[in-house]
């Protein structure tokens, strides 16, 4: 997801701020390979829990939630995804806190977020690259847990390339971004391999897309997966040709410092 009026502006902002060292370890919750954290704060009320997006350039907060905590709305933007886009109000200048890591001058977007509590009614926002991009950190779903800081890991290393303030990969299927909120394979401008139809249901809109098998994914030379993959016929985002979940592996560092990741 991406807020397209200020994608400039989130993209400078996040190269800026990169560098910034931070320490700590979070558990994680890990519901159909999405990470969600608990001891979320924001602006000194909580302790909430959210989602963690590497596929959302922004951060997000239940509408019911901001009113309640006092946010009010400074801009409006219009918010896109895979599924489509809505205009939406948001705020500027929020201080998040997640265990002993702060970060200040937070965007926030406030949304409703029915499409995450089908799944997870239990989540009250979304903390994407806005927050993320600040640190480099280490998302283990086979440990469950979230580290920040840097870290020498073993595995697999590949750099990425930011369009729209998130984190792409190079692979077999085309230039895909690194999608924690993502449950399946995601891929643009591809024709369904059978009639196989479902929705797509995000937080900016939904579209019916297809199904298509046999779809190998290899990173640096490495197969990934070789599955089903969810079709989507249009090309909505330029520079990216997909969405690639994080639950196709153990554990990911993002090296944000330095602009690469390390994945096994």
């Amino acid at each position: 997801m991406r807020p397209s009026k200020l994608t400039r502006n989130a993209l400078i902002w996040c190269l800026i701020i990169a560098a910034t060292p931070a320490f700590g370890s979070v558990k994680l919750i890990v519901r159909d390979g999405r990470p969600i954290v608990d001891g979320v704060y924001v602006n000194g009320h909580g302790p909430y829990r959210f989602l963690l997006d590497t596929g959302s350039n922004v951060d997000l907060i239940e509408s019911s939630l901001a009113r309640k905590i006092g946010m009010t709305a400074g801009f409006q933007v219009s918010l896109a995804s895979a599924g489509g886009n809505t205009s939406t109000p948001g705020s500027d200048g929020n201080e998040v806190a997640l265990d002993s890591v702060k970060a200040a001058g937070q965007k926030f977007l406030f949304v409703s977020l029915d499409a995450i509590h089908n799944s997870s009614p239990d989540v009250h926002g979304v903390l994407g690259e806005w927050f993320l991009a600040q640190f480099d950190y280490t998302i283990n779903l086979q440990a469950r847990q979230l580290n920040f800081g840097k870290q020498d890991l073993p595995g697999v290393r590949t750099p990425f390339h930011l369009v729209n303030a998130r984190p792409v990969i190079s692979t077999s299927l085309g230039d895909l971004a690194l999608d924690s909120g993502q449950v399946q394979l995601l891929l643009f401008g591809v024709q369904s391999g059978n009639n196989s139809v479902g929705l797509l249901r995000t937080v900016a809109g939904s579209q019916f897309v297809g199904k298509t098998s046999g779809r190998p994914v290899l990173i640096s030379g490495h197969m990934i997966s070789n599955g089903e993959a969810i079709a989507i016929p249009n090309h909505p985002e330029p520079g990216v040709d997909g969405l690639l979940p994080l639950g196709l592996f153990k554990t990911i560092y993002f090296c944000n410092s330095k602009g690469y990741v390390v994945f096994e």
